[in-house]
């Protein structure tokens, strides 16, 4: 098949590398991805400016945009002569479960896949203990070989069986895993992270402070379950909005 890769990490990063090393053994594999770190840039888009594409290394190129531009780019674009049938969003460096898929760059790069009318599977490696993980790295191998050996079925379960929606993997950062999760319930987030405001003689600033540390309350049967108990999640994610049941008992003034 003819695959392609984007990733919101950048071109640089070691998932990305792993991911295009692993499946470029039995497919032919394309690469676009940032030229640079775009973690949580959900599905911003660029619109009114060029974007510059640049030569990697052979079939890889940077991009100035966001990763759902790299995915149009691929998709929508004459940069290429052929179709794909395909797209591969990852390895992330850090999980995208639950609420983190409105957040997340890599979910977007599957998602405008699926809004191209092409399979999209985006791939996040969870570390849980970060400080462990910088030390003996982040595992990336187990999770491209399962990608690559399930790659027809992954693509099924995207255009036959759940259609409309891109599948969202995520998976600790392990050597080996004890199996596969189909996860229908998600994650809800709570993220700590905060805004302090700097005041100085030139203008008033923000900060933003990340908390690594995510108090998620781990609920049974939901994809951060499955990833903490060592096993490899799959869930699918719808891309279209979806409104909610309106009752009819409000009266409305026009």
């Amino acid at each position: 098949m003819k695959v392609l890769i984007v990733n919101d990490d950048g071109i640089e990063s070691e998932g990305l590398r792993v991911l295009a090393e692993r499946v470029g053994k039995e497919h032919e594999v394309y690469v676009i991805a940032p030229d640079s770190n775009r973690s949580a840039t959900s599905h911003h888009v660029v619109m009114f400016q060029d974007l510059e594409l640049k030569k990697f290394k052979r079939n890889q190129w940077s991009c100035s945009g966001m990763p759902a531009d790299c995915t149009s780019v691929g998709l929508t674009s004459d940069f290429f002569d052929f179709d794909f049938d395909v797209v591969l969003s990852g390895i992330n460096c850090g999980a995208n479960m639950g609420t983190d898929v409105i957040f997340s760059g890599t979910c977007a790069g599957a998602r405008q896949a699926v809004l191209n009318k092409v399979p999209g599977i985006a791939l996040s490696i969870d570390p849980i203990d970060w400080e462990k993980a910088h030390k003996e790295g982040f595992k990336y191998v187990a999770l491209a070989d399962f990608v690559t050996n399930n790659l027809e079925s992954l693509i099924s379960l995207c255009t036959e069986k759940y259609p409309g929606t891109f599948v969202n993997i995520n998976a600790a950062s392990l050597n080996a895993y004890k199996g596969v999760k189909l996860n229908k319930k998600l994650c809800i987030r709570d993220y700590p992270d905060k805004l302090t405001i700097i005041k100085s003689e030139t203008g008033i600033f923000s900060h933003f402070n990340s908390q690594i540390d995510n108090p998620t309350p781990v609920e049974k049967e939901t994809d951060l379950d499955a990833v903490q108990k060592g096993y490899i999640s799959i869930s699918c994610i719808y891309v279209e909005p979806v409104a909610a049941d309106i009752v009819d008992c409000i009266s409305f003034k026009v």
